[in-house]
């Protein structure tokens, strides 16, 4: 037997596998996505093939506009708050202070809260008589309850902050990982220097931080752009669709409306900005 084929053996596990849960369900949705599928034409087969129709349709569908722009505010806003927010604490927790590593563990604890839970937990904040509008109240700055999750134009903001609270431990863990290999001289020959903090960390700690740095925001991109119970447990994507993601539209068209061929053409423009996204953020550590 060559050594060729022997590698191939060796190998073959991981082919199949990236085959039967990468290759065959993408495959699968692009033909969902090509022919107009219903209930009955799916559980009958059959259903009639439509090309590009589907993604023709998406042009003029207010809705998947709508819902698009909430996703783009939603990753951006996400990514770029919980790695602002990851960053200044994974810098704060590099000194050592009393109870470090107690409140570390505080920082940590929504990555251990299930994802019900804290949907559960921030509707609580979130609703007209909850946490938020009765604090607000209580100091006088608001008269009457802010329609934080019932609102048109303020649920989709107030998923997102839900949505970084949940991805700050994520950034924090990676980036204080990433602090802590950084060697303490380089800070130290600063500091004789007359380096101020800032420029620590501007000069040394974010150029070597750069491959850290983009597989932080590569992952959170993509734990990001997928996130869809969150956002179903806490609005179901209402009011009137305003708080939609392309995830939880795309579940609403498959099994509300049983519009899978839709539905997978709202999929495969979700996954269209993955790959987009991908080679830009990938530049962070070429550069």
């Amino acid at each position: 037997m060559r050594l060729g084929l022997k590698s191939l053996l060796f190998i073959l596990p991981a082919l199949l596998y990236v085959g039967a849960v990468l290759l065959y369900p993408l495959i699968y949705n692009i033909s969902l996505s090509l022919h107009d599928v219903t209930f009955t034409s799916f559980i009958k087969g059959g259903s009639n093939w439509i090309g590009l129709q589907n993604y023709w349709t998406l042009r003029t569908d207010s809705q998947f506009i709508r819902t698009l722009f909430n996703t783009l505010i939603f990753l951006g806003g996400s990514i770029f708050f919980q790695f602002v927010i990851g960053f200044s604490l994974a810098l704060l927790f590099t000194k050592r202070f009393p109870l470090n590593n107690f409140l570390q563990g505080l920082i940590m604890l929504p990555w251990f809260v299930p994802i019900a839970t804290s949907a559960i937990v921030f509707r609580w904040f979130f609703a007209d008589a909850g946490l938020i509008n009765s604090f607000l109240i209580g100091v006088g700055l608001i008269r009457t309850p802010i329609n934080w999750i019932t609102s048109s134009k303020l649920a989709i903001i107030s998923v997102t902050v839900a949505n970084i609270w949940l991805g700050i431990p994520f950034n924090f863990i990676m980036l204080l990982t990433g602090l802590k290999a950084i060697p303490g001289e380089l800070y130290e020959c600063a500091a004789i220097d007359g380096a101020r903090e800032w420029q620590k960390v501007v000069y040394i700690s974010l150029p070597l931080l750069r491959n850290v740095i983009a597989a932080t925001l590569i992952l959170g991109s993509v734990l990001t752009i997928k996130v869809f119970d969150l956002v179903w447990l806490l609005t179901k994507g209402g009011p009137a669709g305003a708080s939609h993601l392309l995830s939880t539209y795309s579940y609403s068209l498959a099994f509300e409306r049983f519009r899978f061929g839709y539905s997978a053409a709202v999929i495969l423009v979700m996954i269209l900005i993955v790959v987009v996204m991908m080679p830009l953020l990938n530049r962070i550590q070429m550069e």
